[in-house]
């Protein structure tokens, strides 16, 4: 099924197309020399130590104060039931409408045209998207062929109507998390076995791509457990212990696991917008060692962007920045999940359907 929903953001203004002459798509698509650019310039050095020196960097420095989440919660990131209460505003579904749902695949550039224009047919009568950006939150397929239709659109190419030029794909936050997270334990799964069976029991199988929940538990049990001993581990052997095995463990334990834990729940959250992206361009170091399809390029599309809005004092780098949160896949995954909550294997798309427009009208317009 192909869903679209839109997310309002009440206290932002419209963002035109262009602005001095200059278009919000970047000509360049992926820009390497300005991502080198700022790589070597505003970066310089950062990526050389973890994330948690970077992080304790942050907390003495002013104009950074992260919302301080409950634990629970933050464990329930990638869960969507309807019986766990949501307290955060932004992750909410308040405001959240559905704009359409089609048996739809979406697996091809042509495919995922077709959804644009589900939502372009219902912006022939209210007009909102006359000469302004339409954001789309998307995880990598997204990214890909609305990207692609865009080039196909700027070369004139008779099959893509002009109207897609109203919509800028963007990274998914929820899809960056959640994949490095389970990237995190494929990579490591032989430590993370035996730190499961310390912990479970020996009897107990830890499957080689665990259920979201489970990756977000042994993640977190880790990164307190560290949290206890990292000043006697790093005083015991210090910064010049060379051993292979040590400077493994030390990247894992204070630089990549936490890193995958802040990215969405803390540093998205609570809207700090240079951390975040700071995180996303380590990430994608973590993304390229791994040799990790697509998120060794996902990355790097959404910070080329950013660089360009940047560099061309375009308005929707200061609406990114100022309004975070609310750029977020997380409301079509709630969706997805209430459907799913509500239907059974049997139904039909007439069926799925009704039942997506219902679950609209009930359930999201009572916040």
């Amino acid at each position: 099924m192909a869903t679209c929903v839109c997310k309002q953001v009440t206290d932002c203004p419209s963002i035109f197309i262009m602005h001095n002459g200059l278009s919000v798509h970047n000509p360049v698509n992926v820009d390497a020399h300005n991502i080198y650019l700022y790589l070597t310039r505003d970066y310089h050095g950062i990526f050389d130590i973890s994330y948690n020196e970077r992080k304790l960097v942050w907390l003495n420095s002013q104009g950074f104060c992260p919302i301080n989440f409950e634990r629970i919660e933050l464990l329930r990131l990638h869960s969507y039931d309807d019986a766990i209460e949501e307290r955060k505003e932004e992750r909410s579904m308040k405001d959240v409408e559905l704009i359409g749902i089609r048996e739809q695949n979406l697996h091809s550039m042509q495919d995922y045209v077709e959804g644009l224009i589900m939502i372009l047919s219902i912006n022939d009568d209210v007009g909102h998207l006359k000469d302004v950006i339409a954001p789309i939150v998307a995880d990598w397929p997204g990214q890909l062929f609305i990207r692609k239709a865009l080039t196909y659109l700027f070369k004139n190419h008779p099959s893509i109507p002009q109207e897609i030029v109203n919509f800028l794909p963007i990274i998914g936050p929820l899809h960056v998390s959640l994949n490095s997270r389970e990237q995190v334990i494929k990579t490591y799964h032989f430590l993370f076995e035996k730190f499961f069976h310390f912990v479970f029991g020996d009897k107990k199988v830890l499957a080689k791509k665990p259920k979201p929940w489970r990756i977000n538990l042994l993640l977190e049990l880790i990164n307190c457990g560290w949290k206890k001993i990292r000043t006697e581990v790093i005083n015991k052997f210090g910064d010049v212990c060379k051993d292979i095995e040590y400077r493994m463990i030390i990247d894992l334990l204070d630089n990549i696991v936490p890193t995958v834990l802040d990215v969405y729940a803390i540093l998205f959250q609570s809207g700090s917008f240079d951390q975040y992206l700071e995180s996303i361009f380590r990430i994608w170091t973590f993304a390229l060692r791994w040799k990790r399809h697509n998120y060794n390029k996902a990355p790097l599309v959404f910070l080329s962007d950013v660089f360009y809005w940047k560099d061309i004092k375009h308005p929707f780098f200061e609406a990114i920045k100022n309004y975070l949160v609310n750029f977020n896949d997380y409301y079509v995954e709630n969706m997805h999940s209430r459907l799913r909550a509500n239907i059974s294997p049997t139904s039909s798309t007439e069926n799925i359907i009704k039942h997506a427009y219902v679950i609209s009208k009930c359930i999201f317009n009572c916040y």
